[in-house]
């Protein structure tokens, strides 16, 4: 299976540091966001890996790349240790990428990749949160149960609801989703952690969307259009880290370097 994993986004809320150096390559210990990202899909056996840019972030394409001089300066200087570091990550997985040459949400990011999916399903992932380990091989496991989507999904204090797309579930079954409703308006306090397996008819939808009243489109908007049609079923796991702003990045590199480890 292929992922689209989305990384077109300005980083707002990490500004102004993310004016010029992508948000996704924040170093959590001794490597960028996305390399644990990446990491942990290989780990769960996918190696197509499509990845959705924009103008200012080349640098997540160099990382993923041959950088000729610096290897040659280390193999010469006998750093073969350094060496095998920096050309990991261009090995980890087949890598394409695409621009998105307008920030106009999430779903619209995903579209970008619409030419190189050419199975019944796909999975779209989020740049700039690190998730638990077990996330991607759980989230194939059901897949393969099920030949149908999946959402993952966690909990959330209820009070915070309002920053997430929540979903109601029954018997594991996600029956409505809603983008950020009140407290007293959400449905349940699960909710959506930005890694889906969906059908790749959510390109037609994307492709035709309207764009919302801040002139984007999001990935949530096919699931609410194809909640009748498809069984989209739960993936309940941990919390994920969000690496999106400064707190939180901070957050995760104490954990690794108090405790050793990302996760318990």
């Amino acid at each position: 299976m292929k992922a689209v994993v989305i990384a077109a986004g300005f980083g707002t809320r990490t500004l102004p540091a993310s004016k010029t150096i992508p948000k996704e390559m924040f170093p959590v210990g001794d490597k960028p966001v996305i390399h644990h990202i990446i990491e942990a899909m290989v780990t769960a056996g996918i190696k197509d890996i499509v990845m959705v840019t924009s103008q200012q972030k080349k640098a997540l394409e160099d990382y993923f790349d041959t950088n000729y001089q610096l290897e040659d300066i280390l193999r010469k200087k006998g750093k073969d240790d350094l060496l095998e570091l920096i050309n990991y990550p261009k090995r980890m997985a087949n890598f394409s990428f695409v621009k998105q040459h307008e920030i106009l949400g999430t779903g619209h990011a995903a579209l970008q990749a619409e030419s190189l999916i050419s199975e019944d399903y796909f999975m779209t992932v989020l740049a700039d949160t690190i998730y638990p380990p077990e996330t991607f091989i759980e989230m194939l496991k059901i897949h393969q149960e099920t030949k149908g989507p999946v959402i993952a999904i966690h909990e959330v204090p209820r009070e915070e609801v309002y920053k997430y797309g929540i979903v109601k579930l029954a018997w594991e079954r996600v029956v409505q989703f809603v983008e950020k409703p009140t407290v007293e308006e959400a449905p349940s306090n699960l909710i959506s952690n930005g890694v889906m397996i969906l059908p790749r008819e959510v390109f037609a939808i994307w492709r035709t969307a309207q764009l919302d009243h801040i002139w984007e489109v999001y990935i949530p908007l096919a699931v609410s259009a194809l909640i009748e049609k498809y069984h989209f079923t739960a993936c309940r796991l941990r919390p994920y880290l969000d690496t999106g702003s400064f707190q939180w990045l901070m957050e995760a590199n104490n954990r690794l370097y108090t405790t050793g480890k990302l996760f318990d």
